[in-house]
């Protein structure tokens, strides 16, 4: 049985082809970036946007580290991801990954937010390609967590299953503040 970060790079795959534009949507340490530049490979392009400048320089040095070409930092909020690739002249994607929460080892002050998180999916999930996936790690274990976790749940839970399926994988026998991970695949 995977734990939830190799479970979520696995699930965001199976829609990823090579040469695929995706989405880091929460750039953090880098590590979901280079586990999408990896996936799309050297035809294939992620673009990874944080607030933080410390995030996009801890980032940009695992990506040199690793002789990572294909990744392109943005320091932006995610709510502005869409904004962003309509200017870079991109219309559609073919997948994203959140991992939401706070930078590890960062200001913990600093966190993801419920609204702009909500925004950052709807919008995204409008450049995604059909059969592909937006996949969210949840960690509800801090405050602001917890209520992006209830926030973003009931959002996803209204949304049509005509157009998206949504799932979750957590471990059951894991506290409530447990981080999980919820997959949205458009039909």
């Amino acid at each position: 049985m995977k734990q939830i970060i190799p479970f979520a790079h696995q699930w965001i795959s199976e829609t990823l082809n090579s040469g695929d534009i995706v989405v880091d949507a929460t750039l953090g340490n880098g590590h979901d970036s280079v586990a999408l530049s990896q996936e799309v490979g050297p035809n294939g392009h992620v673009y990874s946007f944080d607030i933080q400048q410390s995030a996009i320089d801890q980032a940009q040095s695992l990506f040199n580290q690793n002789d990572i070409n294909n990744i392109t930092s943005v320091k932006l909020g995610h709510e502005q991801a869409k904004g962003y690739l309509n200017k870079q002249g991109i219309s559609s994607i073919g997948g994203v990954i959140f991992n939401l929460g706070f930078l590890p080892g960062g200001d913990e002050s600093i966190t993801t937010q419920a609204d702009s998180t909500i925004q950052a999916i709807d919008s995204l999930f409008e450049l995604l390609m059909r059969h592909r996936m937006i996949v969210i790690v949840i960690y509800p274990g801090h405050d602001s967590g917890q209520i992006e976790k209830d926030l973003l749940i009931q959002h996803l839970q209204k949304q049509p299953a005509a157009k998206m399926d949504v799932a979750m994988y957590h471990m059951v026998n894991r506290s409530n503040n447990a981080p999980f991970v919820v997959g949205i695949y458009k039909k």
